[in-house]
């Protein structure tokens, strides 16, 4: 079944690798790979669930396409909390799986667009000092340079350079992108944590 589908997806243009074994695949895995895996969940040695999980575990994310001849729900919800798209009961049909692959790829560079996004944003975040912090999160709270001037027993010239030094770091020009800036960062490292995060390679298991 492995050269089938080899065939199939090649002959669909996509550049594909083929691995006998979850340690062949590992062999040849990066850390920055990209694509999509389909693997079975019976393999020689090690699931393909087991795989997945070490995959989660090691922060690797790449969107997975299960196959399977022996399905249940218990399965099916642990492949999907460590990374599963999609949970595929043998025999499927061309059409299905070719749809499966095709959603897969798109939701690959969604992933890798918005890890690319957040590894910008956290490049600037990690320039900050312990004050530079402390000013942020303050102004995400919402407090006036009265208020932190008050809070922080400063002049409000003193707040009014902090921000300024803030939004220099962060190449923000106005408070407004500021604030944007800060919670866009904070929504994607919160996105992060799902196992929904986009490293990805192209390849198939054993069936």
């Amino acid at each position: 079944m492995r050269e089938s589908l080899v065939g199939l997806l090649e002959a669909l243009g996509h550049a594909v690798r083929s691995f006998s074994s979850a340690r062949e695949f590992r062999g040849a895995l990066t850390t920055d790979a990209a694509g999509v895996l389909i693997v079975d969940m019976y393999m020689p040695e090690e699931t393909g669930l087991e795989l997945c999980q070490s995959l989660f575990r090691d922060g690797i994310r790449m969107p997975i396409i299960f196959m399977t001849a022996h399905a249940d729900v218990t399965t099916a919800v642990a492949a999907m909390k460590s990374g599963a798209i999609e949970f595929l009961e043998k025999p499927f049909d061309r059409q299905t799986l070719v749809a499966h692959v095709e959603k897969a790829v798109a939701l690959g560079r969604e992933w890798r667009d918005r890890e690319q996004q957040f590894a910008a944003l956290d490049d600037r975040i990690a320039r900050l000092s312990r004050v530079d912090r402390e000013t942020l999160e303050l102004i995400l709270a919402g407090e006036t340079n009265k208020r932190m001037a008050a809070m922080l027993d400063l002049t409000e010239r003193a707040v009014e350079l902090r921000r300024q030094r803030l939004m220099q770091r962060l190449e923000t020009r106005s408070l407004a992108e500021l604030m944007e800036f800060a919670v866009t960062h904070r929504v994607l490292r919160e996105i992060r944590q799902i196992p929904d995060s986009p490293h990805q390679r192209r390849g198939t298991g054993d069936s």
